[in-house]
């Protein structure tokens, strides 16, 4: 089994936008984290992937999963304090879910 972990638990505070964090922000009309989420979906070799997610966002980002069809997000799971922390919660669900033999792409 192939599984992306993905991390989107920033809140682009550099970027200066108060309104959303910045993965949520669109570009040619969709959020940013859907057409990352996309290729994925699209790719035969990935099976599952695991989003870290700003944890007050997550209800959102599910209905955006529901908008665009996107099937392969296996787990939404609440984002770090830093992109590490983040990353270690993605990791953490994929070994929950996932056999022994699992290959996690970050």
């Amino acid at each position: 089994m192939n599984v992306a972990v993905i991390f989107a638990g920033g809140v682009g505070k550099r970027m200066k936008n108060s309104e959303l964090p910045k993965q949520f922000m669109e570009i040619c009309g969709k959020p940013i984290i859907i057409h990352t989420l996309e290729v994925f979906e699209k790719t035969n070799e990935i099976d599952g992937v695991f989003v870290a997610c700003v944890e007050s966002w997550i209800d959102y980002l599910k209905d955006l999963l529901k908008k665009y069809n996107i099937k392969k997000v296996i787990k939404i799971v609440p984002g770090g304090e830093t992109g590490q922390l983040s990353i270690y919660n993605g990791i953490k669900a994929a070994y929950e879910y996932c056999p022994e033999n699992t290959i996690v792409l970050i």
